[in-house]
C-alpha cells in the first residue's frame, strides 16, 4: 500500500501506459528470439505493475516488470525472492533483463496464468493462509527490507491531511492518533513477521487447485498477524468485522483495533491522493468510524 501513496503523493508520476508501451517491443523481441511461438499482450488493470499476458509454446504465462525507478526495480527483486522462498521455482519460473533503447533495462519475472479464487475464502481460511506463508518464510529476510516505522509515519501524514480537509471528525481524529501513539510505544515488544503488505482476494490465486499468495511488492518487516487484520478490511470482508476482527491473532484486542484503524486510515488516504474517495458510496468518516466503533 506505501508503494501506492508514494506513487499518488507525487505530481511527477511516470506515465504507466507510456511505459508499458516501452517495454513491450523489447520483451517481444526477448521472448521470440528464445521460442518461435510466443505471443505477448498487455495485461491492463492494477496500480504500479507493468504486466502483460504471453503464450510461449502453447503455454499461458503471465509476466511482470517495474516502473523506472531504483525503489520500484528493488520492490519486484524483493517480490522474487519470497515467491522463491515460499514456492520454489513453481511460481518464479524465470527471473531474466529486458534492455530498453535508451541503454537501461528493466528486471523481468516470468510466472505461470493463474486462475481467480473460485469463491470467497472465511476469515479461518485467511487467517490460515497468512499464518502458513509466515511459517514458510520464518526468520528468512530478503535484503532492504522496509520496516513498521514507515507505516508509522505514513498514518500520521494521513491524519494530519484527511483532518485539513474535514475527512475526519475531531472525536474520530483524537482517538485515531491515540492508536497510533500506541502501536508506536508497543511496537518494541510486538512479534515480527515478513509482511506482504496488500494481502487481499486479488492477490491470493490458484495454481491449479492450490491457493498462491501473490504480489509481494510492497512486503515489510512488520507485526504477526498484519495480515489477517489488513485482509478484513476489504469491503468483501467487511461482513465480518463484527464477528472475526478480535481475538484471532494472539494480540491484544487494543492492538487489533489500532492496526484495524491504522489500515483503513491509510486506504482512506490513498484514496484522497488518488481522487478515487470521489466515487466511493462509503466516506473515510464512516469507514474509520466503523473501526473505531468496533467491540
Amino acid at each position: 500500500m506505501l508503494g501506492k501513496i508514494a506513487f499518488f503523493e507525487t505530481d511527477e508520476r511516470p506515465d504507466i501506459a507510456a511505459e508499458r508501451a516501452r517495454i513491450l517491443p523489447a520483451l517481444r523481441q526477448r521472448l521470440q528470439s528464445s521460442s518461435r511461438n510466443a505471443t505477448v499482450t498487455p495485461a491492463l488493470g492494477g496500480t504500479l505493475g507493468i504486466c502483460f499476458d504471453a503464450e510461449i509454446a502453447g503455454e499461458k504465462r503471465f509476466l511482470k516488470t517495474h516502473l523506472p525507478d531504483a525503489e520500484a526495480r528493488g520492490s519486484l527483486t524483493r517480490e522474487a525472492d519470497i515467491l522463491a522462498q515460499l514456492y520454489g521455482t513453481t511460481i518464479v519460473l524465470d527471473r531474466f533483463e529486458v534492455p530498453l533503447a535508451d541503454g537501461t533495462s528493466r528486471l523481468c519475472l516470468l510466472m505461470p496464468a493463474l486462475t481467480p479464487l473460485t469463491s470467497p475464502i472465511k476469515p479461518a481460511n485467511a487467517l490460515a493462509m497468512a499464518h502458513e506463508c509466515n511459517e514458510r518464510l520464518g526468520d528468512w529476510r530478503p535484503g532492504d527490507l522496509p520496516t513498521f516505522d514507515r507505516y508509522l509515519v505514513s498514518a500520521a501524514r494521513a491524519l494530519k491531511i484527511l483532518s485539513e480537509r474535514d475527512l475526519l471528525e475531531q472525536a474520530s481524529a483524537a482517538e485515531l492518533r491515540r492508536l497510533i501513539t500506541l502501536l508506536e510505544d508497543s511496537l518494541p515488544k510486538l512479534p515480527q513477521a515478513l509482511c506482504h503488505g496488500d494481502f487481499g482476494p486479488k492477490n491470493i490465486m490458484l495454481e491449479g487447485a492450490v491457493p498462491r499468495v501473490i504480489d509481494w511488492e510492497d512486503a515489510f518487516l512488520g507485526i504477526a498477524g498484519y495480515d489477517y487484520l489488513y485482509w478484513l478490511t476489504f469491503m468483501e470482508n467487511r461482513p465480518f468485522l463484527q464477528t472475526a476482527a478480535f481475538g484471532q491473532t494472539g494480540l491484544l484486542s487494543d492492538i487489533e483495533r489500532a492496526i484495524l484503524a491504522l489500515v483503513v486510515l491509510l486506504k482512506s488516504y490513498l484514496a484522497v491522493c488518488s481522487g478515487a474517495y470521489l466515487k466511493h458510496a462509503v466516506s473515510p468518516q464512516a469507514r474509520i468510524a466503523e473501526i473505531l466503533e468496533l467491540r
